[in-house]
């Protein structure tokens, strides 16, 4: 057998003993009760960045790290088909790579994510806008999170070669970070269902990104490598079903004869 094809079949096995634990009944029974905060949330917007549609980067913890692992859930546009990265930080700072479902109810799409830790990392493209030469680009993007948030930042990146970039609403804070410019929001106690509208407009003359994906640090080469998103799910799948494991035993010893 070929390492890259054993390597495949130990990738499938831990996916699926994880996704057991993952998906068992009472997996989360002792959490779903409790009332999750987000200490902080950053929500990062970057139109046009390596693809013709927009990059939405969400990352933030929650407060409580005795409540997980547990099913969380963050609102979505509609336009959303899948996630490109759907992350559980643990403490070291690891990513782990987890299992979502995406649902639509009442006109609103959400995405639910069992995270076994209470940091998380999610990213995702979407397209609100037809890309075209020498146009003018507008869309709105909505935050609304079920959850309260103590302090939440939205950062919306400039694309390159753009012009007359504005945003409503007015008064975000302009800084630059690796050649780009950005406009940074900041609220302070949000409440769940709370909603923040962003409307972003500029004009661009060409339809190419900022950025050629194929040329910089994030393209990947090699087995092992192009193999690790797979591996970190199942590290992620396997680290929360021992996670869970351990919890339901202690749940378990604690109880009263």
């Amino acid at each position: 057998m070929s390492i890259k094809r054993y390597r495949a079949y130990l990738v499938a096995a831990l996916a699926v003993i994880g996704a057991m634990a993952l998906f068992s009944g009472e997996a989360f029974s002792a959490v779903k009760d409790k009332k999750l905060e987000i200490g902080r949330m950053k929500i990062t917007l970057m139109p046009e960045y390596e693809s013709p549609g927009v990059l939405v980067i969400q990352e933030g913890k929650f407060t409580d790290l005795t409540a997980f692992p547990a099913y969380v859930k963050f609102n979505l546009p509609m336009e959303v088909k899948k996630l490109t990265d759907t992350c559980s930080l643990s403490p070291g700072g690891q990513h782990f790579c987890q299992l979502y479902d995406i649902k639509t109810e009442n006109g609103k799409k959400f995405v639910n994510i069992g995270l076994p830790y209470s940091g998380f990392f999610v990213d995702y493209k979407y397209a609100p806008f037809s890309v075209k030469a020498n146009s003018k680009r507008e869309f709105a993007y909505t935050v609304e999170v079920p959850y309260d948030i103590h302090t939440l930042e939205v950062h919306v990146q400039q694309p390159y070669r753009s012009s007359d970039f504005a945003i409503t609403p007015a008064g975000g804070e302009p800084y630059e970070k690796n050649d780009f410019q950005y406009l940074k929001y900041v609220y302070k106690n949000i409440q769940p269902g709370e909603q923040k509208i962003f409307k972003i407009a500029y004009f661009k003359a060409d339809v190419q990104p900022s950025v050629d994906i194929k040329y910089t640090g994030m393209a990947q080469t090699g087995v092992f490598q192009n193999n690790m998103g797979e591996i970190l799910l199942a590290g992620g799948l396997l680290i929360l079903g021992a996670i869970i494991y351990l919890r339901n035993r202690f749940s378990k010893a604690a109880k009263p004869e």
